[in-house]
């Protein structure tokens, strides 16, 4: 049987759809739970919950944007300070780094990289064992703060 050229186009078209389809699709196939976090105005922000490792790596990456007024809550069991990079991200968040429920350091505006760069990587300072994933000026807009408290409801 000879290949044609036509048929080779077509088989490599075929390819790189299938890869496209599935790195975007990547992102929808997990399962969220959802919950929310409430501020100390009483302002409730309803969130995706990653709370996986696989989840946590993919984070929002590979989105075009968040559900309007939603984020995305990071559960760790371990207290430490979690670095978070801006990998497959697609446009600018405000991190919200939160030490049981306070908020212990904020990371605000934070663009995604130019093309062909590499991820920003966020280093804080302070354990944290939840992240908070918001678009970007949300934080100012809802008037969050160090030290401020933070409600959760799962």
């Amino acid at each position: 049987m000879r290949i044609t050229n036509p048929t080779i186009v077509t088989i490599v078209c075929f390819l790189l759809i299938l890869c496209f389809k599935s790195e975007t699709a990547q992102a929808l196939e997990f399962e969220y739970a959802h919950a929310t976090v409430i501020t100390e105005s009483g302002i409730s922000i309803p969130v995706e919950v990653s709370d996986t490792p696989e989840k946590r790596s993919l984070g929002l990456g590979k989105r075009d944007m968040l559900q309007k007024d939603w984020g995305m809550l990071f559960v760790f069991q371990k207290r430490i300070p979690h670095h978070f990079w801006m990998k497959d991200m697609r446009f600018p968040i405000d991190i919200i780094w939160i030490d049981n429920h306070r908020i212990v350091e904020m990371a605000e505006n934070i663009p995604p990289p130019e093309k062909d760069a590499s991820p920003k990587v966020l280093k804080p300072s302070y354990p944290s064992n939840f992240v908070l994933e918001i678009e970007a000026g949300r934080a100012k807009t809802l008037g969050l703060r160090m030290g401020q408290k933070l409600r959760y409801q799962f």
